[in-house]
């Protein structure tokens, strides 16, 4: 365990070093939630409410999905990087687990957002936009356990997408092609209580939701606590087959390799 924490936070420090990289990450942070804010500013033009949804609520919706997409960025090159330098035979020499490994450096990137970018935007945020509160504390902190739960859905989303790296020259257009699914389907530009209710059927049975929309649900208070319980639930569920199809495709990827090495 001590291993994959020391992998952690050398994560962690890689990224503290470039410090030009860190005022330009933030700046872009601080001016896509005000892109945000504006844009469904405009939207909502002199009403104060549409679709049931208040313009203080959609304005809350959207800086805090933006900022929790800046907290949930992660280098998706990781494992690309790896196999095409050759890297990933000295990984696994490694007494280590290599998918464990790979998900210390991850929550290293993670956590640097988290303390570089998050804390300084989001109380930015809350001085300058009139943002919503949940009347209840246990609704900011039933939001966190969902918020830590969407972070692994999308990890074990993204570790499949990342493991094609095995058997595509390169994954940038698949990965392209993965961002803008999630960006499209999870609720964090659009959120679905805007969407045709067949397509809001139809996202309700696929994990996109999971990652951006349910949290910020829960955050907003659209869901009773009851509800709420079945979404812990779906977010668990999602993470398990998810997870199951990354291994199996990792124990795939390992037979590849030999393959390709003779």
């Amino acid at each position: 365990m001590r291993t994959y924490v020391e992998f952690m936070s050398r994560s962690f420090r890689s990224h503290a070093i470039y410090r030009l990289q860190y005022f330009l990450g933030l700046f872009n942070s601080i001016l896509t939630i005000f892109i945000g804010a504006a844009i469904w500013d405009a939207v909502y033009g002199g009403r104060q409410i549409f679709e049931g949804i208040t313009r203080e609520e959609m304005i809350t919706y959207s800086v805090l999905g933006m900022i929790m997409r800046a907290m949930l960025s992660m280098n998706e090159f990781v494992i690309d990087h790896k196999v095409h330098t050759g890297e990933i035979a000295a990984d696994l020499l490694r007494p280590v687990r290599f998918l464990d490994y790979i998900f210390s450096i991850v929550l290293g990137e993670v956590l640097y957002n988290i303390w570089t970018k998050v804390l300084p935007v989001l109380i930015l945020a809350f001085l300058i936009f009139n943002l919503v509160v949940p009347d209840q504390t246990v609704f900011i902190v039933l939001f966190v356990v969902s918020l830590v739960l969407s972070y692994f859905v999308l990890y074990s989303f993204n570790l499949i997408v990342w493991l094609s790296a095995f058997w595509v020259h390169h994954t940038w257009s698949i990965v392209t092609i993965k961002n803008a699914l999630i960006l499209l389907l999870s609720g964090a530009v659009i959120p679905l209580w805007f969407m045709p209710d067949w397509m809001a059927d139809i996202l309700a049975w696929l994990p996109f939701k999971a990652i951006y929309f349910t949290p910020l649900s829960i955050y907003l208070g659209k869901a009773t606590l009851h509800q709420i319980w079945s979404l812990y639930i779906g977010q668990v569920l999602w993470i398990a087959v998810l997870l199951t199809i990354g291994c199996l495709i990792w124990r795939k990827a390992q037979y590849k390799l030999v393959i390709q090495g003779g």
